[in-house]
């Protein structure tokens, strides 16, 4: 006789086949887990369901799912990887910009649930004036845990504001734009979306994978040649996108 592992494991594969199976009751659970994953997806990424309308967008959720179920039981933390399925979802081709607009709502949505971070600007700032001159270039920052990077070559940003709630200005999007360097971090309980500079991207990116402010400095002037550090030093600090010096 299998054992319950067993069967729940069999009954897990069930839920997750196409629609061949014909067993009635475990078609209802099947539809019961589909519509849930395309409730939690659709509220996330509630633009790009917008954009390509409720079918397809159901269809790419099933799709997803069956490719990546999820391996937690809070479906509010589901869809990471929903953007990168959808640059490679065939049906999703004539529609480049759609993924980089899942992954500025994905971000929203990490932002939304990050740890806040302790401290102040005025201890980072402590902290800074006690280093020596020296060893200034070799400090490396801890960004604030909201804060998430989007670069895209498509108006992603233009495209999510007309599309949200209650909007009613002038809908038109000009492909004929620069690229979007997006930061979406949480500041004062709200999440909020800036449009970055090239050289405060590169930055901001490079201190964020790890790198020392030397390292970022150079990435930010690669960038833009007439970067201005202390400016945008003081400002982050400020508004807590640099939260600490890290300790590594």
């Amino acid at each position: 006789m299998p054992s319950l592992r067993e069967w729940q494991t069999r009954f897990a594969a069930a839920l997750l086949q196409g629609d061949g199976d014909t067993d009635e009751h475990v078609a209802i659970y099947r539809n019961t887990v589909f519509s849930n994953y395309r409730h939690a997806l659709g509220a996330t990424f509630a633009v790009v369901k917008q954009l390509v309308g409720a079918p397809f967008f159901d269809a790419a959720v099933d799709a997803y799912a069956l490719a990546v179920p999820s391996l937690c039981g809070d479906l509010n933390v589901y869809g990471g990887d929903f953007p990168e399925f959808l640059a490679s979802y065939p049906h999703a081709r004539d529609l480049p910009y759609l993924a980089d607009v899942a992954r500025l709502e994905w971000a929203i949505d990490a932002a939304a649930r990050a740890a806040d971070v302790a401290g102040t600007p005025e201890s980072l700032l402590t902290a800074l004036a006690n280093v020596p001159a020296e060893q200034g270039v070799a400090q490396r920052f801890t960004l604030d845990p909201s804060c998430h990077f989007v670069h895209s070559g498509h108006p992603v940003l233009r495209i999510w504001q007309v599309h949200q709630p209650g909007f009613a200005g002038d809908m038109a999007i000009s492909s004929d734009v620069a690229p979007d360097y997006l930061l979406v971090r949480r500041e004062g309980g709200a999440v909020i979306i800036e449009r970055l500079t090239p050289g405060d991207h590169a930055l901001l990116r490079t201190l964020n994978d790890g790198s020392d402010l030397g390292l970022a400095l150079d990435a930010a002037v690669a960038a833009e040649p007439d970067f201005a550090l202390e400016t945008t030093l003081r400002a982050r600090i400020a508004n807590r996108t640099l939260a600490q010096l890290r300790g590594d």
